[in-house]
């Protein structure tokens, strides 16, 4: 977001600011006027995130500079004890309330796993979303550029994909959001940037494509759907490599998850459509990162629907500074001015 649009409307003076502690640190530095020192009340939502080692410079600073006498507010699906920091920042008898005292899901979600050799990962994906075609579905990846590479497969075979990563712009990022929840997309597919925060009361599905590396994870990913009383439902791919990650997630949880069960003839008879969607999206990634490279130009035949998918690997910013640093250089290293 822009910064200097920012610091007119803090110059108005809100009531209520909501921001990243980065970004909030930035303004107590570079805004003129702006500081924190009516500050009555702090909240903290995903406290266990803000308060690990990623934040911790960011938040000393911000718990330096705010008033001693305040009430502050912690949220978490998973807290941890790393509330201890605040405690150490002088705020006085803090006390925490919490439904429960293990890491738990609703009692509405129903939960499920499969079991999968790796190279059939999205041929069950495709098989799970056909079946249950109507649904609206939350897809996890575990990196950026696979989020992008699965909803190009799932487009070249007719489905309505969209990929979300923390690698696209803000405004790509709210308009993948956007039209995910007017539901003109009916899949989002999505890295753990979506894993907290989102409340989209259509959520129906939650497969969890690749599994999560961090246990907590598994419980913010499942938690987008069946919220507010609703139902929903979970699926989790295991391979024979995530064994041990799924056994970790089924310990947190406190119970074991069944087998959601698939006909095993069916689902392969999936596989050359799958093969040759593979190739396609294999070749329209490599067209994807050349556009980005050259500063994002519309691929031939696809109208707007490129929208969702130029810009959505992070890498214009990064050879577009690239390319300025060399134009520089070059400058310098003759004399530089038009001819």
């Amino acid at each position: 977001m822009d910064m200097m649009s920012q610091a007119l409307l803090l110059a108005k003076k809100p009531h209520i600011i909501i921001a990243t502690p980065g970004r909030l640190v930035d303004h107590l530095e570079n805004t003129k006027g702006f500081s924190l020192r009516s500050l009555k009340f702090l909240v903290m939502d995903e406290a266990d995130r803000i308060l690990n080692m990623d934040f911790e410079v960011e938040v000393d600073k911000l718990l330096k500079v705010i008033p001693r006498e305040r009430r502050t507010f912690l949220f978490s699906a998973t807290m941890t004890k790393k509330v201890q920091k605040l405690q150490r920042a002088s705020l006085q008898d803090p006390v925490k309330v919490e439904v429960s005292t293990k890491y738990q899901t609703v009692d509405q979600l129903r939960q499920y796993y499969i079991f999968i050799p790796l190279k059939f990962k999205d041929v069950y994906l495709v098989h799970l979303l056909n079946e249950m075609a109507g649904n609206s579905f939350m897809v996890f990846c575990s990196t950026c550029q696979n989020t992008v590479r699965t909803a190009l497969l799932l487009r070249s075979l007719g489905l309505a994909a969209i990929p979300l990563n923390g690698q696209m712009t803000q405004n790509k990022r709210l308009a993948a959001l956007t039209k995910f929840k007017a539901k003109s997309r009916s899949i989002l597919i999505s890295t753990d940037v979506a894993s907290r925060g989102l409340d989209i009361p259509h959520v129906d599905v939650v497969i969890n494509f690749d599994i999560p590396t961090h246990s907590k994870d598994y419980i913010h990913r499942v938690g987008r759907t069946a919220r507010a009383g609703r139902s929903g439902l979970a699926i989790t791919f295991v391979s024979q490599y995530d064994v041990e990650l799924y056994q970790r997630i089924e310990h947190l949880i406190g119970k074991k998850l069944p087998l959601y069960k698939t006909e095993e003839n069916q689902v392969m008879l999936l596989t050359t459509r799958v093969s040759e969607a593979q190739r396609m999206a294999k070749i329209d990634l490599k067209e994807i990162l050349s556009n980005d490279k050259k500063g994002g130009k519309k691929r031939k035949g696809e109208g707007g629907e490129d929208d969702d998918m130029e810009g959505s690997t992070g890498i214009r910013k990064r050879i577009k500074f690239s390319k300025n640093n060399k134009k520089n250089k070059n400058k310098k290293k003759y004399g530089g001015g038009k001819k």
